[in-house]
């Protein structure tokens, strides 16, 4: 349950009561979305998993969050259980806000450092960090988290001099962490695979979800020959439950190209899988960065269903538009970068185009529903032994 009381005493609606009861009608039509598509259709016995690119967040700047959007944001994440999160900025403190001051004591998160680069000179990391937010009473933190850097000799291959490639790390390092949830036990890696520009930035995209989903794949397999080794010397182990904890689900922005592109089949090649629903999906353009892959060694583990939320159908929608020009009226929207004034349907362009995607995201948030109560089984195997 979000924290919402910043409605009644933030100044941005105390002082513009129209707004106000705007921002309260919108929370309104917001819950009612995300509980039709995502509460309403799953269960308690399973987790709702999320990824989402928020899009510079805690920036500042033109991407700096207002109280409204902050509410926004808290309502979706809080329909989910765990959601990985990318591009969070250096500075921390909209995602201690997030959590604290509108999330609450329910949740917790973990982050990783800056990516290379810093905001005026970024790189290809763009100062970015991950983060992970997860309910406390739903996901239970396994004390095992890390960023990943492959192996001298396993470096992705990079366009050198003279037509030579130079060996080299991720732009921005993948983030690994080992959740519980009810009976299943995994390993959850957020990315943000590089983008770059041209033939060599798509070829050096590749080769980083190859290389990210190849390295998993092998950890994988050292895990379960690990597990199956300790359980030949544990008589408390069946064989045969032997390595069912070494799962892994790897997801955030791959920027993929589309589900044929060579971008995606570098990730099934390792042995992901991506749920059906998530390969068919319109995002709304011809691209399908955002992705959720996973690489399961539990019999019982299932993706119950998945799908993705578009929050623009429910806030800063279209039909909004004349509401931020005339009743909130935001100096970004009214004036350019020179201070000069926009006409009027400049302004409901630069509205529909950068206002809303900096205040929200220029992603949609991916989930799925996976099973994670075992216990009938666990039952009906002892019961029909």
């Amino acid at each position: 349950m979000t924290i919402i009381r910043t409605l009644r005493w933030k100044d941005e609606f105390r002082g513009n009561p129209a707004h106000q009861k705007f921002v309260a009608e919108r929370l309104k039509g917001l819950k009612a979305a995300l509980r039709a598509q995502i509460h309403d259709g799953t269960g308690e016995r399973s987790l709702r998993l999320a990824t989402w690119n928020l899009m510079h967040f805690g920036d500042g700047g033109g991407y700096d969050r207002t109280t409204e959007s902050m509410l926004y944001i808290a309502e979706i994440i809080d329909h989910f259980d765990l959601v990985a999160v990318q591009e969070v900025n250096r500075d921390l403190s909209k995602l201690q806000e997030l959590v604290d001051g509108h999330l609450g004591g329910e949740w917790d998160y973990l982050v990783t450092d800056t990516a290379g680069g810093h905001r005026d000179s970024p790189g290809a990391g763009n100062s970015e960090r991950l983060a992970f937010l997860y309910r406390r009473a739903k996901v239970q933190f396994c004390k095992e988290a890390g960023e990943i850097v492959l192996p001298e000799g396993q470096e992705i291959a990079a366009p050198g001099e003279a037509g030579g490639s130079r060996p080299i790390q991720f732009a921005r390092t993948p983030f690994t962490v080992a959740f519980r949830s009810a009976w299943l036990r995994f390993k959850l890696c957020t990315v943000h695979i590089f983008f770059g520009e041209g033939a060599e930035g798509l070829e050096q995209r590749r080769r980083e979800i190859e290389k990210i989903a190849g390295f998993l794949a092998q950890r994988q397999e050292d895990e379960r020959d690990a597990m199956i080794a300790r359980a030949a010397q544990n008589k408390w182990v069946r064989p045969e439950d032997a390595g069912r904890d070494a799962n892994y689900i790897l997801l955030g922005d791959f920027n993929i190209i589309s589900p044929e592109h060579n971008t995606m089949q570098a990730l099934k090649a390792a042995g992901f899988e991506i749920p059906t629903a998530l390969q068919k999906t319109d995002l709304g353009s011809s691209h399908h960065y955002d992705q959720v892959a996973i690489k399961a060694a539990h019999p019982g583990f299932k993706v119950i269903q998945s799908g993705v939320f578009d929050m623009l159908k429910h806030v800063y929608r279209d039909e909004d538009a004349d509401h931020y020009l005339d009743v909130v009226k935001p100096r970004r929207i009214l004036e350019d970068s020179d201070g000069n004034p926009r006409p009027r349907d400049r302004q409901a362009a630069y509205f529909k185009q950068y206002f809303r995607r900096h205040q929200m995201s220029d992603h949609k948030l991916l989930w799925c529903e996976i099973a994670v109560d075992y216990s009938d089984d666990y039952l009906d195997e002892i019961a029909g032994g």
